[in-house]
């Protein structure tokens, strides 16, 4: 019998997901068998069709935890390019739960440690493709994001002591 398409992916990182399944070298972890789940029950679509309302790679959401407090973090694909409390790889539990998921949408993680726990998404705050696959770069690349004409942040701080004199600037 076929599950039910709960989780919608762009091709890209469908691609993505059933790459590192082929990669896994243990394949009786609670995250394969997420990660397996997830591939099951994919609805894959074109980037360009991908609701809005959906966790995608680079995606800024705002999800929780059971009744723990909301927290906000953009889903990444490697954590190499992870930032400490401000983003959240997908070779992580939790970063590999939202990529998919919908606003509203929980899922049930059990396996994962002593108790299960009960992710919810609260909200999509940022998602690519919604902004034609625009992506933001962070500070450390300006020089770059600007040589191949995307857009970038460039963090303008002053040595005042005034903290309204440290702005950031989206650069087009």
């Amino acid at each position: 019998m076929r599950e039910p398409k709960q989780f919608i992916f762009t091709n890209k990182d469908y691609a993505t997901l059933t790459r590192m399944v082929s990669q896994c070298p243990r394949t009786n972890t609670p995250f394969v068998s997420l990660l397996r789940r997830k591939l099951a029950q994919a609805h894959v679509v074109p980037s360009s069709e991908i609701p809005v309302n959906v966790v995608t790679m680079n995606s800024r959401v705002t999800f929780q935890v059971d009744d723990h407090a909301p927290d906000t973090r953009v889903v990444i694909p490697d954590e190499a390019d992870s930032l400490v409390g401000l983003t959240l790889p997908i070779t992580t539990t939790t970063g590999m739960a939202l990529l998919g998921m919908s606003e509203k949408q929980s899922i049930d993680l059990t396996g994962f440690g002593r108790k299960s726990r009960t992710l919810t998404v609260i909200g999509v705050a940022y998602q690519p493709e919604a902004m034609g696959g625009v992506r933001l770069d962070v500070p450390q690349g300006p020089i770059s994001a600007r040589r191949q004409g995307r857009p970038f942040l460039h963090l303008v701080h002053s040595s005042d002591e005034d903290p309204e004199s440290n702005l950031v600037h989206l650069h087009r």
